[in-house]
């Protein structure tokens, strides 16, 4: 049959219907095979993803530029990625370089961004599903798990740590500081919600060589409650390891050095202690009791450095405990203590200041402990805000500043006041522990090397 005014016959038309009906069921058989290939890709990464991190370590991975995979996969030699330095963790939506370079358009565009897009902190219940598999923790959360230089290997530090308000700002400072030959330990306020205390803990219980404790008070900073906080740190740690330095710190600091170089600013230092400290004043001294005749008296901003001599004196000696009892009656306490036990020869602490202990030439000691920039103490300009005590928490234009300064660390930021600053030294902490492991570098330690603190210890 043949109809008017075409060349179509009915047979033809059924078998071109034949034809479209078998293109069709070939196109959607196609179209869900694709899709079940790319499930079993999905579930085969996240399977990868599961394992035990420990497992993945070592697995060699061919590195161009003149480094290439050895039999022996001896990863501290930088011939073997590890896993950890193999995700690319770019979490900002823009590049830091040129903050950190200080340019005003690069500022603008940065605020502009993280108005539009900020990143959210993860809250406490959040990290109690987290670390239900801390393996699986360690990894989305893009800990460095393994030492990265023999060196590093053999040169541990033990860290306190003041975490009160904060879950999220702690766990990014200790991922930024967290090596497994370190040692770290974590002071919860007891004024901290169960919330709080629950998911520090369960953090803590995924390493070996974190643990938390806390004290029947509440820590205030400088305070009688800092102090005790940290030198039940320090007993605790004094059982762990054998570890060279010792460094206190609090939620609201963060590093300006990678690991690599803080063990080389260290190992400089020769076993010299890094305390601030000034002659107290006679008339702030009056209110304060008797010390042991010929100790005198000072005062710092209480962030230290100490050696593994000076920390077992401090929590051990009877002349520390006498003068413990002396330094509690002090407006603040953590600021005499320590200032005090460094600045007298008599105690005869290895690696205490023997030097020149007049107001003059200790105002102008350097010290690498921590930046610090309270009101007036510097001419840096805040470009954060000030705390009502007059501390600066640095924002996002105080990039260019901090990058180049000695200290190892610096106080204060504030996740809730700008998280941009915190995001960036976050990147480039990463990054330059990434670049150090794969294309070594020696750190320039002529500055730590001649510290007045360095030549003039006992």
């Amino acid at each position: 049959m043949r109809y008017s005014g075409t060349l179509f016959t009915k047979p033809l038309l059924v078998g071109l219907g034949i034809v479209v009906l078998i293109f069709f069921i070939i196109n959607v058989s196609y179209d869900i095979e694709k899709k079940r290939e790319a499930e079993k890709r999905r579930e085969h990464r996240a399977h990868l993803k599961r394992q035990n991190l420990d497992n993945l370590l070592f697995h060699p991975r061919k590195v161009h530029h003149g480094r290439k995979v050895i039999g022996n996969l001896d990863w501290h030699s930088g011939d073997v990625i590890p896993v950890f330095f193999r995700k690319n963790v770019k979490e900002l939506k823009m590049n830091c370089d040129p903050l950190f370079r200080g340019s005003s358009v690069a500022l603008s565009r940065a605020k502009h961004i993280h108005l539009r897009h900020p990143r959210r902190s993860i809250s406490p219940s959040k990290y109690d599903i987290l670390t239900k598999k801390c393996d699986r923790f360690k990894y989305y959360r893009n800990y460095i798990t393994g030492p990265l230089t023999t060196k590093e290997n053999n040169y541990p530090i033990a860290y306190s740590i003041i975490a009160k308000n904060s879950v999220f700002q702690f766990e990014t400072l200790l991922r930024a500081i967290y090596r497994p030959q370190n040692f770290y330990c974590v002071h919860i306020d007891k004024n901290g919600s169960k919330e709080i205390r629950r998911a520090i803990q369960n953090i803590a219980r995924c390493f070996q060589n974190v643990f938390a404790i806390s004290l029947e008070s509440s820590v205030t900073r400088g305070e009688l409650s800092h102090l005790k906080a940290e030198l039940g740190c320090l007993r605790s740690l004094l059982k762990h390891g054998k570890w060279k330095y010792f460094i206190n710190l609090s939620e609201n600091d963060f590093p300006l050095k990678i690991n690599s170089d803080i063990v080389n600013i260290l190992m400089s230092l020769k076993g010299a202690n890094s305390i601030q400290g000034i002659p107290m004043d006679p008339q702030t001294e009056k209110g304060t009791g008797k010390l042991t005749k010929g100790i005198k008296p000072f005062t710092g901003e209480g962030d230290v450095i100490m050696n593994r001599e000076t920390a077992q004196f401090a929590v051990n000696h009877p002349s520390a405990q006498s003068l413990l009892s002396w330094a509690e009656k002090t407006k603040y306490p953590q600021h005499t203590f320590y200032a005090t036990l460094n600045y007298n020869t008599q105690y005869k602490i290895k690696g205490s200041y023997r030097g020149p202990t007049d107001l003059p030439h200790l105002s102008n000691q350097a010290h690498i402990a921590k930046f610090v920039d309270a009101k007036n103490s510097s001419g840096h300009a805040c470009h954060g805000s000030r705390s009502a005590q007059g501390y600066c928490t640095f924002g996002v234009g105080d990039l260019p500043y901090l990058v180049n300064r000695k200290e190892l660390f610096a106080y204060r930021f504030r996740w809730d006041t700008d998280r941009l600053v915190l995001q960036c030294l976050e990147q480039m902490i990463y990054q330059r522990s990434k670049e150090q492991f794969m294309y070594p570098k020696d750190y320039d330690l002529s500055f730590y090397k001649h510290l007045d603190i360095v030549l003039h210890q006992i």
